[in-house]
């Protein structure tokens, strides 16, 4: 398919442009029309866009897009803006700048006034490894400052951290500091979403295991991905279990990568479709003719494992892009979901900045509108409350600590379960934790489908 990669594409407006030579417009009048200018031809929900006598220009432009969004009974949720758009670029490419592990955060009093991290998965040759952080861990304090609702996300986001560690009492029902404190230093990582794959036997029969953390933009890290498969694909797996319970999302074209990998090879030789795209109004006029922007079919793969049998394993982690490989899958062969429900997010986005000229007036801003929302090759959409498991298992392998891939783990029990025919063992059956989910990273990877540039001619 002949679309560009986000970050470079070169899109431009039908009926608009981001430029305007108006000399009394303030910066933020300047950075707030560009983005109205996007947001009223691209955004999905663009007829809900307030009339232009009820937007306040003068704005911060984060207040701004935030004005524009639609949100009755948050319909609207996920379109995003950030004031750094290199440090969100170096997300989506999977090279931010940070300490080097996947948080998850937790309230955990009856009062929801203290928050903990969850450690899911530390990147090796990192800060977070070179410190001794391990998946499990339990944090409660950085810089001595304890985590609450109003704090977590800055002190989470400093650069020089000492972290404070925790540890739970199922007895007594509290948290403490265990006494070990870690001290780290941001800095640029290699955040390889190819996080572990193993090959377990059921009997004789190989069943491949693969967790992958989110789709990253680019081709950096699909090798990894590639040689995951070859491994299956050597040892004869026709059932797989693919964990993305701690996936929130990311670029299309690595998920079309995954989804073609694992595929039956009939459905990726014979390109089906993966999943189709509504647009609003202005764009479906424009893409009216135009299959390559409206229907995303299986690219070619020549490291298919041609699976059978799939068990996703899915938390309300499980965002966008992951539930798009699930359900994209679906129509083509056996997918078992294990776990709890996905988050429930069935729309993309677009990310804007200003790399091009046109937006050159964003400045160091770059915004991320919903632009489109999918469904699958039976029109299969509208999962707000998320993907329903086949089979209901509590993520309780975190907080044991579990290493992704561990057999023990209640999740991978149940799914080889499944696959030996057996009923659910004991494994399965942990008490899951007071705690209260609160959500992952804070990065537009989080929770998010990117699809690339939309081409729309003048």
């Amino acid at each position: 398919m002949k679309r560009l990669i986000v970050s470079l594409c070169a899109i431009s407006l039908l009926f608009c442009s981001c430029k305007h030579n108006n000399e009394d417009n303030n910066h933020n009048e300047s950075v707030n029309e560009c983005i109205l200018d996007i947001m009223d031809v691209y955004y999905l929900w663009n007829r809900n866009i307030p009339s232009r006598r009820k937007l306040d220009f003068r704005q911060s432009p984060d207040k701004f897009f935030e004005s524009l969004l639609y949100k009755p009974n948050e319909v609207d949720v996920w379109s995003y803006i950030s004031d750094d758009s290199q440090a969100l670029e170096d997300d989506l490419e999977g090279t931010p700048y940070s300490m080097g592990y996947e948080p998850q955060f937790q309230r955990y009093d009856e009062d929801g006034k203290y928050v903990l991290i969850i450690v899911e998965h530390v990147y090796p040759n990192t800060p977070a490894e070179r410190a001794g952080l391990k998946r499990g861990d339990i944090i409660l304090d950085i810089n001595g400052t304890p985590l609450t609702p109003d704090n977590y996300i800055e002190l989470y986001t400093l650069q020089n951290s000492t972290y404070s560690l925790g540890v739970y009492d199922p007895v007594s029902n509290t948290l403490d500091l265990k006494g070990v404190d870690l001290n780290m230093s941001a800095e640029r990582v290699e955040a390889d979403p190819s996080a572990f794959d193993t090959i377990y036997y059921v009997g004789n029969k190989p069943v491949g295991y693969y967790a992958y953390m989110a789709f990253t933009t680019g081709n950096k890290y699909i090798p990894s991905m590639d040689a995951v498969f070859d491994r299956f694909k050597a040892a004869g797996v026709k059932d797989m279990i693919l964990d993305l319970r701690y996936n929130g999302g990311g670029s299309i074209d690595a998920a079309g990568h995954l989804a073609s990998a694992i595929a039956p090879a009939s459905a990726v030789n014979n390109h089906e479709v993966l999943v189709s795209f509504v647009y609003n109004d202005i764009l479906t006029s424009a893409f009216r003719d135009n299959e390559e922007e409206n229907i995303y079919r299986f690219p070619s793969n020549s490291h298919n494992a041609d699976i059978e049998n799939l068990y996703v394993l899915g938390t309300n982690g499980t965002a966008s892009a992951s539930e798009l490989v699930t359900i994209g899958l679906k129509p083509y062969m056996n997918v078992t979901l294990v776990g709890e429900n996905t988050y429930g997010k069935y729309t993309g986005m677009i990310v804007f900045r200003n790399e091009d000229e046109e937006y050159k007036e964003l400045e160091n801003w770059a915004i991320a509108p919903i632009v489109m929302k999918y469904a699958n090759a039976t029109g299969y959409t509208d999962f707000r409350n998320g993907l329903i498991p086949d089979i209901y298992v509590e993520d309780d392998g975190l907080y044991v600590g579990y290493p992704l891939g561990c057999p023990d783990d209640p999740m991978i029990a149940a799914a080889l379960d499944r696959i030996g025919g057996l009923p659910l063992t004991a494994k399965a059956a942990h008490k899951k934790l007071p705690f209260k989910y609160l959500g992952e990273a804070p990065t537009i990877v989080g929770n998010n489908l990117i699809i690339n540039g939309l081409k729309v001619n003048k």
